[in-house]
């Protein structure tokens, strides 16, 4: 044998082991080659301070133990960022109360409609490319939808759906999920029917409707709205916990129950196809881990990915919705809500909020940071509880009596 042969053949057998090698490596770090405790996480896209044990965790800490204890919450996991720093993370109670699995970081959650702001803030990265824009007709990515807008021109444009201005009457068209009809059975119809209220002025918060956001996103792209946020958030973001549909999480072992109220307390209620239909409006399953991912990305920590073009076009106020007869809107000094592209932007005498809330199959989720003190928590819950209700407006509550008494640095 020549040297010249000889050498080949060591080439090739070092190419072998290093390929070999680095599928290991690659199988490791993949999104998605692992389940539960075990998926890969990449702590890198935080700063490296520890986790702080401080009196304002301690006060929380204690706080969460007392509301969760009154109202016999089965679950929760909780997160809270400042700057770019995890200050606060801690998951309590059981997956299901049919079971005794604990819940930890990679436990996965179904988030209902903070699922939104995953659909906004996608449309405003394909604005900044100049895939879309939000003054297109929705018609122009999806022909079928040919109702006419109650405005000046007639146009329902991409605009409209996100901020839930198209005129159309309130949850429009969802009991007809609840009575699981068909999704395209339902955007057939749309044709017969017409806004009630003046499009681009009115609010009135959407599900079906705000869905039609994937048909436009699956024509730009030329994916599935499932691999658009694959390709777009979850995998550039590490989310390795995160999918929009049903089979992604059944028969998954690390998966929560969602859990309703009954007359001996809470029961589980198994997860259901409920909203995956409209993945876009409730359909989002994702573990604390991956929401923190999340929440640090908009809270503007990873600018390569989410750029501050993207996230401020998302919360840029497009409709008012202070008249509006929920919850927020009744929060300790309140001044004025709006509606974003999928997230809700609530001002009160100390806080400016970007925010959202979701409920669907027995979960319910909570998403919030102030964009000036640059503090968010993220809360899941795998029951509809009282405590869901108000967590977000306490926790800043707490957090300002203590920045105001001693200051952001001096809490930390």
């Amino acid at each position: 044998m020549t040297v010249v042969s000889r050498f080949i053949k060591i080439l090739k057998s070092v190419i072998v082991v290093v390929t070999f090698i680095l599928a290991i490596v690659f199988s490791f770090n993949s999104c998605h080659s692992a389940e539960g405790r075990s998926a890969y996480y990449d702590a890198s896209i935080f700063s490296s301070y520890p986790k702080i044990d401080t009196a304002f965790n301690r006060i929380l800490d204690e706080r969460i133990k007392e509301k969760m204890n009154i109202e016999r919450t089965p679950g929760l996991a909780i997160a809270v960022i400042k700057d770019d720093r995890i200050i606060f993370e801690k998951e309590y109670g059981v997956r299901s109360r049919s079971s005794d699995g604990e819940i930890d970081p990679n436990t996965i959650f179904r988030i209902g409609s903070l699922s939104k702001g995953f659909a906004g803030i996608l449309a405003a990265k394909l604005v900044e490319q100049n895939m879309i824009s939000l003054e297109d007709p929705v018609s122009m990515y999806y022909p079928e939808f040919t109702a006419k807008g109650k405005n000046a021109d007639g146009v329902i444009r991409i605009k409209h759906i996100l901020s839930h201005s198209t005129g159309f009457t309130e949850h429009a068209f969802s009991n007809l999920l609840d009575q699981k009809v068909d999704i395209n059975k339902i955007y057939s119809n749309l044709e017969r029917l017409s806004p009630r209220d003046s499009t681009g002025i009115a609010y009135a918060y959407q599900n079906v409707i705000f869905a039609i956001i994937e048909k436009v996103i699956e024509k730009a792209t030329g994916m599935s709205y499932a691999d658009a946020l694959q390709d777009y958030i979850f995998s550039p973001l590490s989310m390795c916990n995160s999918s929009c549909t049903y089979e992604d999480v059944e028969g998954k072992e690390n998966v929560c129950s969602g859990h309703r109220s009954g007359r001996y307390g809470f029961y589980a209620t198994p997860v259901s196809t409920q909203y995956y239909c409209v993945a876009s409006a409730g359909g989002v399953n994702a573990s604390l881990k991956d929401m923190e991912r999340w929440l640090s990305a908009m809270m503007g920590n990873d600018p390569d990915i989410v750029s501050d073009e993207a996230r401020n076009l998302a919360f840029q106020e497009m409709i008012c919705t202070s008249i509006d007869r929920k919850a927020w809107n009744r929060w300790p000094g309140f001044i004025s809500s709006h509606y974003g592209l999928g997230w809700r932007l609530i001002k009160t005498q100390q806080n400016n909020l970007v925010y959202h809330g979701g409920m669907v199959n027995g979960f319910r989720a909570e998403i919030a940071f102030d964009r000036d003190k640059k503090i968010g928590i993220i809360a899941l819950f795998n029951s509809v509880n009282k405590y869901s209700n108000y967590i977000v407006p306490e926790f800043y509550d707490l957090w300002n009596t203590y920045y105001d008494a001693a200051g952001a640095e001096s809490i930390l």
